[in-house]
């Protein structure tokens, strides 16, 4: 967990949030429900219940909760969903509408297709073919983006300093 609390004080000024992919386990949605944690689904209205169980959701992690330690070993390494390090004063509904814009993308021929982001394996790979501009929208208002890889034995971290224009080669 130093990987996303890297002091054991709370102070860091940071929040951290799991996007968790419902589509990747069928414990994931009961297990944050149970959690106690704040989460929030990007998906918005009123969905079937198929849909609700494969979407994303945003929980908020909380670094001395038992929830929270629960759900990491249960997820680490499995693809649950990526990492979202974000500002204190930004709150939870700002960082849902932030992420909820990249849901959709239109491809070149103008269809409109669902985008899984959220999956580590599809973001690990997305993220080094954007261009410095696409991947400072992306960021937004965010601090940085944790993507776990080769089944969670290594991760990535996204951020200002580490962007396209700076990925090693």
């Amino acid at each position: 967990m130093t990987q996303l609390w890297p002091s054991t004080d709370d102070s860091s000024g940071e929040c951290v949030y799991w996007l968790l992919d419902g589509a990747r386990d069928p414990e994931i949605t009961e297990s944050i429900r149970l959690s106690g944690l704040s989460f929030s689904c990007l998906y918005s209205g009123p969905l079937t219940p198929g849909l609700e169980a494969a979407a994303p959701y945003l929980v908020r992690l909380m670094p001395k909760a038992r929830s929270t330690r629960a759900l990491l070993e249960r997820g680490w390494g499995r693809a649950w969903g990526i990492f979202i390090l974000a500002p204190a004063a930004l709150p939870m509904l700002a960082v849902r509408l932030h992420l909820k814009k990249f849901l959709r993308v239109r491809t070149e021929d103008k269809r409109r297709l669902m985008f899984r982001y959220y999956d580590p394996r599809v973001l690990s790979v997305f993220l080094p073919t954007c261009t410095d501009e696409e991947f400072m929208t992306f960021l937004g208002p965010l601090d940085r983006v944790l993507v776990e890889l080769d089944e969670g034995t290594r991760w990535k971290i996204f951020d200002r300093e580490c962007r396209p224009g700076n990925f090693p080669t």
